[in-house]
């Protein structure tokens, strides 16, 4: 059952050809199916950007750490969500994003960040370079003024099957749903 756009704007999606994880194509295909309008950006044009136009979403081109690509990407949009893989540029990254949705005006940004991450603090860290910069991150978004929601994610919201107690089993997808809700809902 397709619904009415609740916004005129598209919701930006990052990643959203990303093979690793799929969040971004999972949730890109999921709002497309709950009639929202979806921006995907992916890293370059292939079989999988095609796939996102096929599947209805609106497609670009573009870098997160290059400025005009981020202005192509988020300009009209009202909502984005944010995923990367990890990557050294991640938190350059996040804050060229953060820096252009705000120029942009942007009433919602909701941020895949790591599990791991929400257990660190100012006095406590990890040795892990990839969860120093998801924690940096996070303080820059919270720093930045936009209103951000941050999703502390676990290894089921790939959507591929995942061992439970030496079974199998398909995770639900309730991460979806609570990522959709969380792009498509109006910030108070």
């Amino acid at each position: 059952m397709t619904r009415k756009h609740n916004y005129d704007s598209p919701i930006l999606v990052t990643g959203a050809a990303g093979a690793v994880g799929g969040i971004g194509r999972n949730l890109t295909e999921f709002l497309l199916a709950r009639g929202q309008k979806v921006r995907a950006l992916v890293r370059r044009e292939d079989e999988r950007a095609e796939a996102l136009r096929r599947v209805g979403a609106e497609v670009v081109e573009g870098d997160l750490t290059d400025l005009a690509s981020m202005h192509r990407a988020i300009e009209g949009c009202r909502r984005i969500y944010f995923g990367m893989s990890v990557s050294a540029a991640y938190l350059e990254a996040t804050v060229n994003t953060a820096a252009v949705a705000r120029h942009h005006g942007v009433e919602a940004f909701v941020n895949m960040s790591q599990m791991t991450v929400s257990q660190m603090s100012i006095t406590e860290t990890t040795d892990s370079p990839q969860h120093k910069l998801h924690w940096l991150a996070e303080q820059a978004l919270s720093w930045s003024g936009l209103p951000v929601v941050t999703v502390h994610g676990r290894v089921d919201q790939t959507g591929a099957l995942r061992p439970h107690d030496g079974h199998h089993v398909q995770p639900h997808r309730r991460s979806t749903d609570e990522h959709a809700r969380l792009c498509e809902a109006p910030c108070r």
